[in-house]
């Protein structure tokens, strides 16, 4: 049977289904936020910024010119930074030994003597030169590819400026730190081979950031909150739409063309009969009889 709904209907529904939207919304806005806390691992984003600036002559038309060739730059420089040759070499760096200087390298120092057999002044060593000393470090981090740092790095520019940014989410504030900074160095040191420029500086360095960016619990409550409130009133259009009582007379006499012999009250199921004759009975007995009062006043009427 084919039903339309108008907004009475979809009122009514709605005033039905109120209490169960209430509790079905509570309900997902609390399985939203507990899943998505529970279940989804929070990211934390670090970010550096570079310039791109080069040395200027002193002419103000160079100047201006060198700045936009800049510009238009930046866009190559996004390209590069994602690609495998920065991002291969900044993997190798976080999962490699490092060398680490623990020693400067110190010069020999000479002092001046005078040789009584020669007559000349002659130099001797006082104290011998000494060379760096480095020690390897172990590396910082295992099992990061290049593949899995182009997920985590993109890079983010304004309109007109020659600052950039090197963005990274990652599951750990201190990786995603330690690889926007490690990004920013390589590049930096790259860039003047690839190009044969050097006209990219560090801005600022990357902090670690402990408050995560994704998921956003407040978000997700709210998107189970109207899930939930959704559901429960689609439940309760669904049960009107598949309700097949009749509620209406109309349908009756007007889609059904049926003739309307009138209407049967409600009447309420009796538990026990024999007490409901007993109930009637009762109450007929306390009903004043108007044959027996007709008959007290004639003779109240005679003896007088």
């Amino acid at each position: 049977m084919n039903k339309q709904i108008d907004l009475s209907q979809l009122w009514q529904v709605f005033k039905r289904s109120f209490l169960s939207m209430i509790i079905l919304g509570i309900i997902g806005m609390a399985v939203a936020y507990f899943g998505a806390k529970t279940f989804i691992a929070p990211k934390y984003e670090s970010d550096t910024s570079l310039l791109v600036n080069r040395k200027q002559d002193n002419d103000p038309n160079m100047q201006l010119n060198a700045q936009q060739a800049d510009i238009q730059l930046i866009n190559t420089y996004k390209d590069i930074i994602t690609r495998p040759v920065v991002l291969q070499a900044v993997a190798t760096d976080l999962t490699s030994p490092q060398r680490v200087m623990i020693a400067k390298p110190k010069k020999a120092v000479y002092g001046t003597r005078y040789n009584a057999a020669t007559g000349v002044r002659e130099q001797y060593i006082v104290k011998k030169a000494e060379p760096a000393r480095y020690k390897l470090k172990a590396s910082k981090y295992t099992n990061l590819t290049a593949d899995d740092l182009s997920k985590k790095v993109s890079v983010s520019t304004q309109q007109n400026s020659q600052v950039f940014t090197v963005n990274v989410k990652d599951t750990d504030p201190v990786r995603a730190r330690d690889i926007a900074n490690e990004v920013a160095r390589v590049f930096e040191k790259k860039i003047a081979t690839i190009m044969s420029i050097s006209n990219v500086s560090v801005v600022s360095k990357a902090t670690a950031n402990p408050t995560p960016v994704s998921p956003r619990l407040q978000v997700m409550a709210l998107i189970g909150l109207a899930l939930g409130i959704f559901i429960a009133f689609v439940w309760g259009l669904i049960r009107e739409l598949s309700d097949q009582t009749v509620k209406d007379i109309d349908f009756i006499t007007e889609d059904l063309g049926l003739v309307n012999l009138g209407i049967v009250s409600y009447v309420r199921r009796m538990n026990n009969l024999d007490e409901a004759v007993q109930k009637t009975k009762a109450k007929d007995d306390d009903k004043p009889n108007d044959f027996g009062d007709s008959e007290l006043l004639q003779r109240s009427r005679r003896r007088v």
